[in-house]
């Protein structure tokens, strides 16, 4: 029998996710609100960039303390912070030292809680269906990026950004209520695990460098997509970007959903390898389509590929360290995810002002399809065989 997966605990983690990735969802738009206050289409790169600087930053720190302090102290410190950051914006007039501040304090937060909430979930789901397990939690996270936009968009239009901003807050403040409710599962309050503690350079990063590479270029192209289609929709007077990321996120759910269970069964790699294509297809046609259908299709193929390649990243990353040192690799996993962010979104906003748009979205889109052909080409390898264990927050 399978081990049970959609347990209390579970549906609580869930919940908590897509609270938070509710009103992470809504900074979809703040280039918008950047727009508004006067920037340049470098800026909003600019700030994009910050904002993923601060998340990477973040995770020096939380890979350690959520494997040596535990999940729910990190978890309720970024919640807090979370909705400091959206509260704050409301106090921004122009673009400056203090928008700044505010932008990398919500970086640090949303850093904080996206490594939290998938190192909670790795150790809640059955080792054994690990891959349906993240990706159904996964699919909390999705959800928001085609509602959250959608939601913010008609925010805006109804009473503005200072709306906008409120509501934000108010997923950030049931996301944080949430996650009081949630039991601990870090190892240092598990005292009959046995083995010492971990050394702080017993981080096995030869098993997971690869993985992290293609974790950064997958998020490079998400990131691109994510920042500047917005913008680029409304410059070029196109359908409304809520229609393009409901599709996406629809598509991306509906394949969890329905072949949830495929990547354990078939092999992660034979999925993994059609999806980074898929997601490289996507965002090289993207800016290339005029019509409201064309605009969902695309929205579908990369919902499509997004669906697949971040659980799948995640599981071979998680599966290739032990369990002491989880919380650290899925930190460093979503770092690389935001570091793709914060290196290549201000050369994108720049290369957007100098060529177009339509330039940048190329050169995003053949990043992702020589990381497909990296992956495809490789060899697999055999490292995660011999580190997957069965821990006793998943039986």
């Amino acid at each position: 029998m399978p081990e049970p997966l959609f347990t209390r605990r579970f549906w609580l983690a869930c919940g908590m996710h897509f609270s938070g990735a509710m009103a992470l969802s809504f900074y979809i738009l703040f280039p918008l609100f950047i727009r508004q206050l006067g920037g340049s289409e470098f800026s909003m790169g600019l700030y994009a960039g910050l904002t993923g600087a601060a998340a990477v930053a973040a995770r020096l720190p939380v890979g350690r303390f959520l494997d040596t302090q535990g999940r729910r102290r990190v978890l309720m410190t970024a919640g807090v912070l979370h909705v400091a950051a959206w509260l704050g914006f409301l106090s921004i007039h122009t673009l400056g030292l203090h928008a700044l501040l505010l932008v990398l304090l919500y970086g640090l937060a949303s850093g904080s809680l996206f490594a939290s909430y998938f190192t909670y979930a790795s150790d809640i789901v059955p080792v054994s269906r690990r891959s349906e397990g993240i990706a159904m939690f996964g699919i909390w996270g999705m959800l928001p990026n085609g509602l959250g936009p959608w939601l913010g968009e008609m925010l805006i239009q109804r009473g503005g950004f200072h709306l906008y901003c409120l509501v934000a807050a108010a997923f950030a403040m049931v996301s944080l209520c949430i996650s009081l409710t949630l039991p601990e599962t870090g190892t240092h309050v598990l005292p009959h695990r046995e083995g010492p503690p971990p050394r702080r350079d017993a981080f096995p990063w030869s098993r997971v460098l690869f993985l992290l590479a293609t974790t950064f270029m997958f998020g490079a192209a998400v990131n691109s997509v994510f920042t500047f289609l917005a913008p680029f929709a409304h410059t070029e007077g196109r359908a409304s970007v809520g229609s393009f990321f409901l599709s996406y996120a629809l598509t991306a759910v509906a394949v969890r959903v329905l072949t949830g269970r495929l990547p354990d069964r078939v092999g992660l790699r034979r999925v993994l390898i059609p999806a980074l294509f898929l997601y490289a297809g996507g965002v090289l046609v993207v800016s290339h389509v005029g019509h409201l259908a064309g605009l969902i299709a695309v929205g579908a193929v990369c919902g499509a590929g997004h669906g697949y390649a971040f659980p799948i990243l995640n599981v071979l990353t998680v599966e290739r360290v032990g369990a002491a040192h989880r919380g650290r690799a899925v930190s460093w996993f979503t770092a690389m995810f935001d570091l793709g962010n914060t290196l290549a979104n201000p050369l994108l906003g720049a290369l957007a002002e100098v060529a177009g748009y339509r330039a940048m979205f190329t050169a995003s889109g053949l990043g992702m399809l020589v990381t497909a052909l990296v992956v495809w080409r490789r060899p697999p390898d055999q490292n995660a065989s011999s580190t997957a264990e069965i821990s006793p927050n998943t039986m």
